[in-house]
């Protein structure tokens, strides 16, 4: 009976999220807000603006604290929502907790996203000799999620492992704070 608010409310909340997410990629790895897809997220997400009055950037503006704010107000709602849509009663502190794991785990499956464009995107671009803005602009968002990695993987001339590296380290790390998470949310459950 559910299922169709369910799934708009699911659908509504997420293209937010990603919304977000895309504007918070976006200032950090400095891409031109005139580039013609930026301009669109950066109009999309207007209240990321709103909340940069409140939350100030971090890192000379390239970490936008409000959009992260944002992103996980956004992930308590839609769990709110469901947990209330499904009939199912949450504590505040429940959902505090499983909200910032939830948005944490999030971002880093989106870092991982990223990073398998832009690794399959190389391959196009140079198995293809095509540039599009597109792919530009996935290649610049990856850059600063790989670029921790170049520093410590060796160069070996065409070969880069440094997305890689960055792969296993994200889903490592994504293992981990899944298995500590879920053994501390069984706990307070």
């Amino acid at each position: 009976m559910n299922e169709p608010i369910t799934i708009i409310f699911n659908v509504v909340v997420n293209f937010a999220l990603i919304i977000c997410f895309l504007r918070f990629m976006f200032q950090f790895a400095e891409i031109d807000p005139k580039h013609p897809y930026a301009k669109v997220t950066y109009m999309l997400s207007a209240v990321v603006t709103l909340f940069g009055r409140i939350f100030p950037d971090l890192g000379k503006g390239r970490f936008s604290t409000s959009a992260v704010v944002l992103m996980l107000l956004l992930t308590f709602i839609k769990i709110a929502g469901m947990a209330s849509i499904l009939g199912k009663p949450m504590t505040p502190f429940v959902l505090f907790f499983s909200g910032s794991l939830t948005a944490i785990l999030s971002l880093i499956d989106m870092f991982q996203y990223i990073v398998f464009a832009s690794v399959i995107l190389s391959w196009v671009i140079m198995l293809f000799q095509v540039m599009h803005p597109l792919m530009e602009l996935i290649m610049q968002m990856a850059e600063p999620i790989v670029a921790p990695f170049r520093k410590i993987t060796p160069n070996l001339g065409m070969l880069d492992f440094s997305t890689l590296v960055a792969i296993l380290v994200l889903a490592l790390l994504e293992m981990g704070i899944r298995i500590v998470g879920g053994n501390i949310l069984s706990a307070l459950v």
